[in-house]
């Protein structure tokens, strides 16, 4: 009997989920999950004979949760594993990491791919692509996706997209400090008098870090930066400092909000974040 086939995503903007879908589409038998879903239900077994990670990148890495998803998850012995990073220019270092992660719990990685994706940064000194750029890529992902499910389908092992230089290394650090120290990106989060407080923002949150009452929004201390809330408010009310308000928005034109819910209001946070 054919063993299935397990894909394993993290979005923010969609990207991933989309490139995610149109793969298990080139591959019968596929199990798309998400990796909040996981684990928020603890659900680390994944009995297939092939598992892909898809991610974004983020500062030259793969996102933390989705690093954290890889420690915990359980693959037979024999799995063919691989990974596809959704990138704006530069996949960095991140396949290498995850191949560092699964090498300790007796795994390896067989394959490292990349997809050029449209942008979603709101960094100052960033911007998303022009509406012309990101029809292109979005239209390309699809010719770059059947090929690499035709790798997957023959499980040929490939070199890993990007490098683990010292370069990339220092690179990735740099961005790192931009975002959580200079810039604070997850403390700096804000809303307009336009937030009518629907609380879509905190059910779309893949760490569950947003709390709205009928008075305030509020984030915690748990940010992944993967810039879902901002990017996915129905009322543009969200902001990351000032420099937000006149930066257009950017998801997945194939992904709706519905596909991006992760939990129930009543499964939001109520209170206080820690």
């Amino acid at each position: 009997m054919q063993m299935k086939n397990s894909l394993v995503y993290f979005t923010g903007t969609g990207n991933s989920l989309a490139v995610a879908r149109l793969l298990a589409a080139k591959l019968p038998g596929t199990e798309v999950h998400s990796v909040g879903r996981m684990l928020e239900g603890s659900h680390f077994d994944l009995d297939c004979g092939t598992c892909g990670f898809v991610f974004p990148v983020n500062c030259q890495d793969a996102p933390e949760i989705m690093r954290r998803l890889v420690r915990r998850v359980h693959l037979p012995a024999d799995a063919y594993v691989y990974a596809v990073a959704t990138h704006n220019g530069d996949v960095g270092f991140s396949h290498f990491t995850l191949d560092r992660i699964l090498r300790k719990n007796g795994q390896r990685l067989r394959a490292g791919f990349a997809v050029l994706m449209p942008g979603n940064s709101i960094a100052p000194y960033n911007s998303t692509n022009s509406d012309e750029e990101t029809q292109k890529r979005v239209l390309a992902a699809a010719s770059e996706v059947a090929k690499i499910a035709d790798c997957v389908e023959r499980q040929e092992r490939q070199p890993f997209s990007g490098s683990a230089s010292l370069r990339k290394r220092l690179k990735g650090f740099r961005n790192m400090l931009r975002h959580r120290v200079f810039n604070s990106v997850p403390e700096n989060f804000w809303v307009t008098d336009a937030c009518n407080h629907c609380g879509l923002c905190a059910r779309i949150c893949p760490e569950n870090n947003i709390c709205v009452t009928a008075d305030t929004v509020k984030w915690g201390k748990h940010c992944q930066i993967c810039l879902a809330c901002i990017h996915w408010c129905p009322q543009r009310a969200i902001q990351n400092g000032t420099e937000t308000i006149t930066r257009k928005r950017y998801h997945h034109p194939d992904i709706t909000l519905e596909d991006m819910i992760c939990r129930s209001k009543d499964s939001c946070p109520k209170h206080s974040l820690s």
